[in-house]
């Protein structure tokens, strides 16, 4: 079992790390208290779900650290080559400046007198932790692409299995139009298999409807300017982390045109390494309806 161990300063990015380390496939628990660590990294293990990478965040939210109550993280730490220890750390300028743009509270307010005051008293809570840290990033002036780049490489990701996930789905358009696709394409352009009789009941799915739908020379044009967009542009939204992309493929009934380029889509993209789903949203609603 991996396990990744995120701590550091409130407002250096804890928060960014968790989510990016959840889309790089890490079980991930957020303001863990580090007295309970040991414990819950020994249930996931005794668990009967193989649980492979789990990355947990702990914090001064609550005093946790005060007292001496991080000892057994710390002894639990160097007892295991399987933990990694991550503090995430800004100056203090950099972090006044990020509380005052959220306008949210310090979690030490109540024991200083003011924000800097605050951050003063975190830093001197967490400088054991930062001192057996195994990685230290500094997030004063960076962006949360360039945080997603540093953890990618502390934990050994291999960044073409890092490139966003794509979700593929088609509609019909009488049904309404999807909300929230990143790309939304129409095939109704296209003679529709509706009407020929054989293929009425069949779908995109069935390869005589395939074999119709892409015997039109439109149809081969489309596709072939839809792949190449789509090679082109699913690997930008990595460089502004985003994780996935959703295309959607529609035509009058969601069942013939759309499927037929959904599957071919699919199809391309997954043997060209992306990790896809595939989903027909209408495709057994009223087939044979005119």
């Amino acid at each position: 079992m991996k396990i990744i161990i995120i701590t550091g300063m409130s407002g250096a990015g804890k928060s960014q790390a968790i989510q990016i380390l959840e889309d790089l496939g890490y079980f991930c628990v957020d303001n863990i208290p580090p007295q309970l660590i040991v414990t819950f990294i020994n249930l996931c293990q005794q668990s009967a779900t193989e649980i492979e990478k789990i990355a947990l965040v702990t914090d001064v939210r609550g005093d946790v650290f005060l007292d001496g109550k991080d000892t057994p993280l710390a002894e639990y730490k160097s007892a295991k080559d399987d933990i990694k220890l991550i503090f995430l750390d800004a100056r203090d300028e950099v972090l006044v400046s990020r509380y005052q743009e959220t306008r949210r509270n310090h979690p030490l307010t109540a024991t200083a007198s003011n924000l800097i005051e605050a951050i003063r008293q975190e830093r001197k809570c967490l400088e054991h932790f930062r001192e057996i840290a195994d990685e230290v990033i500094d997030t004063s002036d960076i962006k949360v692409r360039e945080l997603k780049e540093q953890l990618e490489k502390i934990l050994s990701v291999d960044r073409d299995h890092s490139r966003p996930k794509v979700k593929i789905y088609s509609f019909g358009f009488k049904y309404a139009s999807p909300m929230g696709a990143d790309f939304v394409f129409d095939v109704r352009f296209l003679p529709n298999p509706f009407y020929k009789q054989e293929l009425r009941s069949l779908t995109g799915e069935d390869q005589p409807v395939r074999d119709y739908v892409m015997s039109f020379r439109e149809a081969a044009v489309f596709y072939d300017k839809l792949l190449d967009l789509m090679e082109f542009v699913i690997p930008q939204f990595a460089k502004v982390s985003k994780n996935t992309v959703e295309i959607a493929i529609g035509c009058t009934g969601g069942q013939h045109r759309s499927v037929t380029f959904a599957w071919l889509l699919n199809k391309a993209l997954k043997e060209k390494g992306y990790e896809t789903t595939l989903k027909h949203r209408d495709i057994k609603r009223n087939r044979l309806d005119h």
